[in-house]
């Protein structure tokens, strides 16, 4: 399926497609964490991965000029539990495209839900960054609710790594002494520390019920009968 809009257009992914990909989320999370983890080795065994098919699972949103501006997948994580990712360039935001894959990524998830046990409680997650009160609002909107938050700590001990390797080569375990100051996380996520810099970063979890469960249904129904 291909939908146009606004001289963009949204089409399934493929292998030509992965260096574009890398290189946008890797812009969004500079953008909004400044860490930059993807590789394209990283993208290209999430598509390889057997329970995923890249022409169904995934969508790519492309300029006139052929410009990667977005990006998504569903796939299953475990029992019951959908996971989708949407990144959309910095650059491109509110212009709808953010909608317009959440729309594809649910629908999609839909169809996996059927293979899911008819009783089984079914919910779509997406992890959002803290700093983009844009996709917290777009979420919300589309009916899903913050379900948790989480902190990412990534440390840049490159330095200490090198000089560690050249007192002995043969020993690859690095003692780090790191202390963590709640004040600092809530504060601008950067600081120096004698071990390195570390980046802390704060991350929503998002989710959206597509199917309650005959469990969760029959506790609903004995609760509002009680509650009457």
């Amino acid at each position: 399926m291909i939908v146009r809009f606004h001289n963009l257009a949204a089409r399934a992914p493929s292998m030509a497609d992965l260096d574009q990909v890398t290189a946008l989320m890797i812009a969004c999370d500079v953008v909004e964490s400044r860490i930059a983890e993807p590789t394209a080795e990283d993208v290209r065994q999430a598509w390889q991965r057997a329970d995923f098919c890249l022409s169904r699972d995934a969508w790519v949103i492309v300029t006139g000029q052929g410009k990667l501006v977005g990006y998504a997948d569903v796939r299953c994580e475990a029992r019951g539990h959908l996971v989708s990712t949407i990144r959309v360039h910095p650059e491109y935001r509110r212009r709808g495209i953010g909608t317009l894959l959440i729309w594809l990524t649910e629908e999609r998830a839909r169809q996996l839900m059927c293979d899911q046990e008819q009783e089984q409680r079914v919910v779509l997650s997406l992890t959002v960054s803290s700093l983009d009160q844009g996709a917290s609002c777009l979420l919300e909107r589309e009916g899903y609710t913050l379900a948790r938050h989480f902190w990412r700590l990534v440390i840049d001990v490159d330095e200490v790594a090198r000089t560690a390797q050249e007192e002995q080569e043969e020993q690859r375990k690095l003692k780090l002494d790191l202390v963590i100051d709640s004040h600092t996380l809530l504060g601008d996520a950067a600081a120096f520390h004698r071990t390195g810099m570390y980046v802390a970063h704060q991350y929503n979890v998002y989710e959206k019920v597509l199917r309650v469960g005959v469990r969760q249904a029959e506790e609903v129904a004995v609760g509002q009968y009680v509650s009457v």
